[in-house]
């Protein structure tokens, strides 16, 4: 009698149903790439010819700039006579700051304006032109930029943008004075029109009342009186004015914001500096070269600098985002004219009170004056009043007319624009590189997002990082019309390799402690259980050990029409005690094999298989066999695996390779160890062997040790060799394909 079957397991090992995280290195990612490289060249070669026929097909784009001397507005305010509201209107009519002329440049409207004076039409297929200004730092000099796809275009309408900002700049200021001017005037007339109007009302007055002069004293009085009611009511006004003046300036400063913020880009040296070393690198490698072997030390040395500093010049930027902030220049005027203004409503406020004090005081000498002296002095002063008006308005009128004629340009020309004549992108070499780079991640980001998103179990590596389950073998994918048992096999077939591995996998797993009991399940249904449990007793038995099979599952049994016996009387039967033991006991044509069919299905398995008479059978057929291989429903549809799991000595968990989900053979693992099931490995079924390995186990068993072929066992007489070089046994055969139904064990 052969030796049992033990079970050994190391004292570091970990439990093998405990999941064990996976360390992921380079390895694992070769073998992702590998196993999805069909997906990896497609996407590869998409991605690549997308980007090249993107690079050639591209239109060129071509530059022009210009230059510009600007002036830029005074950041304070002049202070001289800065209550005139002329004065304040003359103050707006300085240059702008460069950042405002900046802004207006990008502005749409004067875009529009540009395009126009260029004649910039789009052309069909040509990449239209387009412009920006910058300021060079530190400087008045404005810079224009144009990039489009025709050079002539580009050209013109950065000059144009130059003629546009030109015109605009200049005729500025005297447009704004031409409109003071004008004002003035009408003011002046208005105000000639008043002082007559106030001329010829009090002479009607005098003419009225025939005065010819006041008194004295009545005079200063009145006139004091009526001087002091003015300054009252011109001082409130003036504060009134101000205060409005303050509000609406504290509203344009809210607007404001507290700092400009630009973006410019330059030339990253650091670029250039790395290209001069990686020239100077080479040149000491060609060097190098005429001396010393590429292999040798000194070589390769140089060549690992070289590398290093390609690797850094190539993740160098080429330009480098400058981002400049800076206060807001248009605020400073803003607060350097409400301080003014508070100052001023102060210095109002004062005078107004004062005005008051005296007003009050002379307003006792007067109450006794009769009214039509105190019309009479009202009339006088209104008089005065537009006299000096109409005075300060021609004194303004002359200033506008010598400023405007003595008008200083705002801009000029420094260097106008000229057509390009090599375009500045594409560049087609580094969009080549770029694209194979694109290519290659995009590729691999798709081969293991497909990885990722895959839940299926595809090859033995994901088993290793799924769970600590040792894999007991593979077994290959079975042709259609082929046997299905190895017993009617060539002895030189894969399939029979691949069981007798199983079979060795199994004794080395229960060296030490006895595997004498068996149970194949599955997660689900359709995995090969029932083909697996057959094959691996039938490998048992012409191993010479005594095997029982049991058709374990009382729900859809499938073993019989595997093993081509009759399906009843069997276990059922037998639990029930309807038969005994001998009765269904089955033999086979493969010695030391027998069979027990599952029987009539039961309206209760569960029940039955846990039951104490089922242990008793076990205990009673132990002593009949060496080995005991129990066919058992798949363990997530139902409870029927874990009731026989508690009563064997190991569980094989058989699994489609390609079609079992990751999440499936967790939990049917996680509720095997819940039952306090021994795992003893998994079995990858179905499995589709690339390359020449079933031609490599064929060629190695036609040649014997002498190097000539065996007649014996070229697959057609259905021998197979001995283990100790004994005379081959004969293959049990006449046992043939399983239904269809088999699939569903």
């Amino acid at each position: 009698m052969p030796a049992p079957l033990t079970y050994s397991t190391p004292a570091n090992a970990p439990h093998p149903g405990s999941l064990q995280p996976s360390e992921v290195n380079l390895k694992e990612y070769m073998q992702v790439l590998r196993k999805r490289r069909t997906l990896f060249l497609q996407v590869f070669a998409v991605v690549f010819a997308a980007c090249l026929v993107v690079t050639f097909l591209a239109k060129p784009v071509y530059q022009a700039s210009a230059r510009l001397l600007v002036q830029s507005g005074s950041a304070s305010v002049n202070l001289v006579d800065a209550s005139n509201p002329i004065a304040t209107m003359l103050q707006a009519a300085q240059p702008d700051t460069i950042a405002t002329q900046l802004q207006v440049m990008q502005s749409g409207p004067f875009m529009e304006k540009a395009r126009e004076a260029a004649g910039s039409k789009p052309k069909p297929g040509v990449l239209p032109a387009s412009a920006r200004a910058e300021a060079a730092e530190g400087t008045n000099v404005i810079r224009i930029t144009g990039e489009g796809g025709d050079p002539t275009e580009v050209a013109g309408l950065v000059n144009a943008m130059v003629k546009v900002h030109l015109d605009q700049t200049d005729g500025a200021q005297g447009k704004q004075l031409r409109s003071l001017i004008t004002f003035v005037k009408e003011e002046k007339e208005k105000a000639a029109r008043s002082l007559l109007q106030a001329e010829n009302a009090l002479v009607q007055f005098r003419k009225e009342h025939r005065v010819v002069q006041l008194q004295a004293d009545q005079e200063a009085r009145t006139r004091d009186y009526v001087d002091q009611k003015s300054r009252v009511s011109e001082m409130e006004s003036n504060v009134a004015s101000t205060r409005a003046q303050l509000r609406e300036l504290q509203a344009r400063l809210d607007k404001e914001p507290l700092e400009n913020v630009t973006e410019s880009t330059r030339e990253n040296s650091r670029v250039a500096k790395l290209q001069e070393k990686l020239d100077d690198l080479k040149l000491h490698r060609a060097d190098l070269v005429r001396e010393f072997k590429p292999t040798s030390r000194q070589v390769q040395s140089l060549d690992a600098q070289i590398g290093a500093l390609q690797a850094q010049f190539d993740a160098e930027p080429k330009e480098l985002k400058v981002r400049n902030s800076f206060p807001n220049e248009r605020r400073i005027p803003l607060q350097s004219r409400i301080a003014e203004l508070e100052a001023l409503t102060q210095g109002y406020q004062a005078q107004r009170n004062e005005a008051q004090a005296k007003f009050n005081s002379h307003k006792g000498l007067v109450d006794n004056l009769g009214p039509w002296e105190v019309r009479q002095a009202r009339l006088e002063q209104e008089q005065k009043n537009a006299q000096e008006a109409y005075t300060q308005l021609t004194t303004r009128l002359r200033d506008l007319e010598i400023r405007a004629n003595a008008n200083i340009p705002m801009a000029r020309l420094i260097e106008p624009a000229s057509v390009p004549s090599v375009p500045i992108r594409p560049s087609k070499s580094t969009n080549v590189v770029f694209s194979l780079v694109l290519a290659l991640c995009v590729a691999a980001g798709m081969a293991f997002l497909q990885e990722y998103l895959d839940d299926r179990i595809s090859s033995p590596e994901d088993m290793e990082r799924l769970s600590a389950l040792p894999a007991l073998g593979q077994v290959p994918m079975l042709q259609q019309g082929q046997p299905r048992l190895v017993s009617a096999m060539p002895g030189n077939a894969e399939a029979v390799e691949s069981f007798r591995t199983l079979r060795s996998s199994i004794g080395f797993a229960g060296f030490e402690a006895p595997l004498r009991r068996l149970l194949v399940t599955s997660a689900l249904p359709g995995e090969g259980k029932t083909i697996t449990s057959a094959n691996l007793a039938t490998a048992m038995a012409m191993d010479g050990k005594r095997v029982i099979l049991i058709d374990g599952d009382l729900r859809r049994p499938t073993l019989n029409r595997v093993m081509e016996l009759p399906q009843n009387p069997g276990l059922s039967e037998l639990l029930v005690g309807m038969k005994t033991l001998e009765q269904v006991l089955q033999p086979t044509e493969i010695e030391g094999l027998q069979v027990i069919c599952a029987g009539s299905i039961p309206p209760n398995p569960a029940e039955l298989l846990g039951s104490r008479a089922f242990d008793q059978l076990l205990a009673q057929i132990e002593d009949r066999c060496d080995v005991v291989i129990l066919d058992s429903p798949p363990c997530l549809p139902v409870a029927d695996p874990l009731l026989l799991a508690t009563r064997v000595d190991g569980v094989i968990l058989v699994a489609h390779m390609g079609q079992t989900k990751k999440a499936d053979l967790r939990r049917a693992e996680d509720v095997l160890q819940r039952a306090h099931a021994r795992i003893v490995g998994v079995v990858f079924n179905r499995v589709q062997h690339r390359g020449g390995r079933s031609q490599y186990y064929g060629n190695y068993y036609f040649y014997g040790q002498n190097g000539h072929a065996s007649p014996d066992l070229n697959g057609r007489n259905g021998h197979y060799p001995s283990p100790n070089g004994a005379k081959p046994e004969r293959l049990h055969a006449g046992i043939g394909a399983a239904e269809e139904g088999e699939k569903q064990g």
